[in-house]
């Protein structure tokens, strides 16, 4: 930190093109550095490189000092954007109609409207569209638009939180972040010493603006779980810290940049939703090995309408994962490939699309493949590869 303060104290010894009210501000945030909060940024300003430049509190006027520089701040409109989900079997159970459509009216403060769009809940995941709309004045970045969520049910589960862009990770690793406000107005109990809560997601995803339409903004985020996501009946949804971020890149040195967070209002609303009878209702497919294998051992095997979910152990597993060190990347997806995979009776292959690499809990691993119950039409075999030695075992529902 010291080091710090003497590269910012040499800017102001060299002949550089800043306002004076820029200068002026940003000495103030050095002579109070013991009582602020800070964050480095980078910017360059009528063509002059600055190497650092400190903004200090959040009640500093960050505004003032960026009315310096043109923002090109524009409100883009598309529909329909695609949503990449990393699983092709997410994107079949929307298209098999599994998401659905929440009747809601918009809840406004501050002239803003939010509700939630549609809903979908599966045992491993979670998406959510919200729907934003504002008055047609407000100037919206919709390429950076976010907002922080929580998401809890009846029964004080905690799906998710996201604090979106308003503290940056060394400030969420302090602590600061929206959940204690939450677990504290909530009564849901906590550690005090910890930094981070305990939630069902392992996750929470950031928001994607998939419509933007004469000031109207709808996002989707998703989450998924280790665990599994309850039957819950209720969910309570609160959305806060709606704003956009600007950026803006020396193409030079493209190390150095401006950033800028702005809200759009300090207000939050707290949506309640009853869930849809599908969600809460839903059934799983379970499912077991035909034969038992020496060193193998199925744990648990579900395919939800979103995909495929097995924990499992395996002779040797340890050490095919501990050989990734040493191999690059393709190698190694590859050599995972051929040690783990579903098949059909048509040959059809589903391989993993996310494994923890490692110890999922009581030596066993967990991993999960694009395969969702709609593919339940033929006979399933898992795949492995054990010792130097195939196997192909056939997959039968409990």
């Amino acid at each position: 930190m010291e080091n710090l303060d003497k590269q910012l104290e040499l800017i102001f010894k060299k002949d550089v093109d800043i306002p004076g009210q820029l200068t002026q501000k940003i000495k103030k945030a050095i002579d109070q550095k013991d009582k602020t909060k800070r964050r480095i940024i980078y910017c360059k300003i009528r063509n002059v490189t600055v190497a650092m430049l400190v903004i200090a509190l959040l009640g500093l006027a960050t505004p003032d000092i960026y009315a310096q520089i043109k923002w090109n701040i524009e409100y883009k409109e598309f529909e329909n954007r695609p949503v990449e989900y990393g699983m092709a079997s997410i994107k079949q159970a929307i298209e098999n109609g599994y998401e659905k459509n929440i009747d809601m009216e918009y809840t406004y403060h501050d002239n803003i409207g939010v509700k939630l769009d549609s809903l979908m809940i599966t045992d491993e995941f979670f998406s959510m569209n919200v729907d934003f709309v504002f008055p047609k004045e407000t100037q919206i970045n919709t390429e950076t638009f976010s907002y922080g969520y929580a998401i809890y049910d009846e029964n004080k589960n905690v799906y998710g939180i996201l604090d979106g862009d308003y503290l940056d990770v060394k400030e969420i690793v302090k602590g600061k972040g929206y959940w204690k406000k939450l677990y504290t107005e909530e009564n849901i109990p906590y550690n005090k010493k910890e930094n981070f809560p305990i939630t069902i997601s392992d996750c929470p995803q950031g928001t994607t603006v998939i419509t933007s339409k004469d000031g109207n903004i709808i996002t989707k985020t998703s989450m998924t779980t280790p665990k599994e996501f309850p039957r819950s009946k209720k969910l309570y949804i609160r959305i806060f810290n709606i704003g956009y971020t600007m950026n803006q890149y020396d193409e030079e040195r493209i190390e150095l940049s401006v950033s800028e967070r702005f809200n759009l209002t300090d207000a939050e609303w707290k949506l309640e939703v009853e869930v849809p009878e599908n969600f809460y209702q839903r059934k799983s497919a379970e499912f077991k090995l035909a034969e038992e294998v020496k060193g193998f051992e199925l744990k648990k095997l579900i395919v939800t309408e979103t995909g495929t979910s097995i924990i499992f152990k395996m002779d040797g597993f340890i050490d095919l994962v501990m050989s990734g060190k040493d191999m690059d990347k393709d190698e190694f997806e590859q050599r995972m490939d051929e040690a783990l995979y579903i098949t059909n009776e048509d040959g059809k292959k589903y391989s993993y699309t996310k494994n923890d690499n490692g110890t999922y809990m009581n030596g066993t691993y967990k991993a999960k493949f694009d395969l969702n119950k709609s593919d339940l039409n033929q006979k399933l075999y898992l795949n492995f590869k054990m010792n130097g030695e195939q196997y192909k075992i056939q997959l039968l529902q409990k």
